[in-house]
């Protein structure tokens, strides 16, 4: 796993057979490589220097050693360029400039030829075994070249037994080394990132999973769920039973959620009482399934206890609410935050408004009412995906409201709101039969009229202290300045301007989406069209701010993309 982990975070390949704990890179093989070669070279250069005998070739010597500084030369100042497979050769070559040192000495057998223990050391440490075991039959049939041209006194056997020997017992000596310290690495990287208590993956090992699963999702294209849990009213078990109570409440949860996750999910312990989930492969609604199995099963292993513990989860998806770990993070944890504000024991999938609308209303309205803004927003999210295939629409439209907004210099609350209502705006199409919704003709006066009425149904939906300003606008977003719009054809002295700009971004998100019964008609066409119909179909002043708005979007896009480039 770290291996993967270190080539998902773009880094070197690691290399070795099993020795991934000490995360060694190409770059670090090479510059240790670049040490041994100078160090040969400059051995080779004092056998020059101080007396030796008349049969050394000095010429031979010294070309051996303008090479070998060469090749430290080069592993030194292109460490970080070299492929992986040029390591393999360069020690090949270290171990043949080590022959040719020893055959120019003039002596039978040279004392450097015990420098071919470094080939043997450096070897068994950094490569695989079997990349070893090449080495050490290349080493062989040099040395045993190397005697037979210069046989030593004592029988050429004796010496090449005995100095291979004597390097094996060293490399052996180094492998059984790097066993017992890879044993050790893997042992201390589980305790970094386990967590005592529970035996999960501690937050350190759950952000390493995460990144590792997201790196894989955005390879092979596919969804990613996330979900974090928070047990409720933890503190009571505490405080009525003791700490060791609670930590046996951790063990039995952490028990369920490894029991009843599937094998490729990883589940962690983040905090105190605070658990987290990835789900490889998995798209909202696996994951929502996911989450409310685990809850269940939670709240009736603890049903019995003198203190009942149930558990609360927050729920994000990659790409869809995220497309880093820490956005996908951020997502769970405001619908985590959601769900304990709606009244704990529950799961909630997030929503981009979801934090906004929780916040603004904290103040001014009830836990009902948080409550009923966190149900009507999934009934929005089902009826955006009965309507147009896609829980896209209505949150698009939001957007594109909000966007509006900010650019009449709307106040920050009113904002919020407004964004709101562009989410809830088709909530009354839930009443609208599907034959109508997905007609690819021209509608019968009859139906037009059901039609018609999907904005007061929408209001009467969301009727409820919390949304009473959202559900004045829901009703006239389909009101148009020249009177001719419905359900009551008011006039633009007599339309509020959230549902003026409800709208505009209802009616340009739809010509810019595609529909199962019909194609978008593109954006260039859809703005034209909006400048035709401002001042009839259309509030002008907010026409502009969308275009406005648009126009500041490309340019910070185009911004984005040059300095990118």
């Amino acid at each position: 796993m770290i291996s993967a982990l270190s080539q998902a975070d773009g880094r070197d390949e690691v290399w070795g057979s099993s020795f991934t704990g000490a995360s060694f890179q190409v770059s670090l093989v090479a510059e240790v490589l670049a040490v041994l070669f100078a160090a040969g070279a400059t051995l080779a250069t004092l056998t020059v220097i101080l007396p030796h005998t008349a049969s050394t070739n000095v010429v031979g010597e010294l070309a051996v050693i303008a090479n070998a500084y060469f090749v430290a030369a080069v592993l030194h100042t292109q460490a970080s360029r070299l492929p992986a497979w040029s390591m393999q050769l360069t020690l090949a070559w270290g171990s043949t400039l080590i022959t040719s040192v020893a055959y120019f000495s003039g002596e039978s057998p040279s004392p450097l030829i015990f420098f071919y223990l470094w080939v043997f050391l450096y070897a068994s440490y950094f490569f695989t075994l079997r990349q070893v075991a090449a080495q050490i039959v290349y080493v062989g049939v040099a040395y045993g070249a190397l005697l037979a041209l210069k046989p030593p006194v004592g029988g050429l056997s004796a010496w090449w037994l005995v100095a291979m020997g004597t390097l094996l017992v060293g490399a052996m000596v180094t492998i059984s080394m790097r066993a017992r310290l890879e044993l050790l690495i893997a042992r201390l990287y589980d305790a970094a990132r386990t967590d005592p208590l529970t035996k999960l993956s501690n937050r350190r090992g759950f952000r390493e999973m995460l990144d590792l699963e997201l790196e894989r999702a955005r390879r092979a294209g596919t969804p990613m769920g996330v979900l974090v849990g928070d047990l409720d009213d933890f503190k009571d078990v505490n405080d009525r039973s003791g700490h060791h109570v609670g930590d046996l409440v951790l063990q039995r949860v952490a028990k369920v959620l490894s029991e009843g996750k599937r094998q490729i999910d990883s589940a962690a312990r983040i905090g105190g009482e605070e658990f987290a989930i990835v789900l490889p492969d998995t798209d909202r609604d696996g994951a929502f399934a996911l989450a409310e199995r685990l809850r269940r099963t939670a709240r009736d292993e603890f049903s019995r206890d003198l203190t009942p513990i149930t558990i609360s989860f927050g729920l994000s998806v990659y790409p869809r609410h995220g497309e880093t770990a820490a956005a996908l993070l951020h997502a769970a944890d405001e619908a985590l935050y959601a769900a304990k504000e709606s009244g704990r024991n529950r799961t909630v999938s997030h929503t981009p408004v979801l934090r906004n609308v929780l916040r603004a209303s904290r103040d001014e309205f009830d836990i009902q009412g948080e409550r009923f803004i966190v149900a009507i927003l999934d009934l929005a999210e089902a009826v955006d995906l009965r309507f147009s295939g896609n829980a896209r629409h209505s949150e698009t439209v939001g957007r594109y409201a909000e966007m509006m907004a900010r650019e009449l210099g709307l106040p920050e609350r009113r904002v919020s709101r407004i964004r709101l209502a562009g989410i809830l705006h088709d909530i009354g199409k839930a009443g609208v039969p599907n034959s109508i919704l997905h007609k690819p003709g021209p509608l019968t006066p009859e139906e037009y009229e059901i039609i018609k009425g999907h904005p007061t149904l929408g209001a009467q939906i969301i009727e409820h202290d919390s949304l009473s300003d959202v559900r004045e606008w829901v009703a006239a977003h389909h009101e148009r300045p020249d009177g001719l719009g419905y359900p009551l054809g008011l006039s633009v002295g007599h339309i509020p301007l959230e549902a003026r700009i409800v709208a505009v971004a209802d009616a340009y998100e739809a010509m810019t989406s595609d529909r199962p019964y019909r194609d978008s008609i593109g954006y260039d066409a859809a703005l034209d069209e909006l400048k035709r119909c401002a001042g009839t179909q259309f509030d002008s002043l907010v026409v502009q701010a969308l275009l406005t708005a648009l126009r500041r979007e490309a340019a910070r896009a185009g911004a984005t993309a040059a300095a990118g480039a």
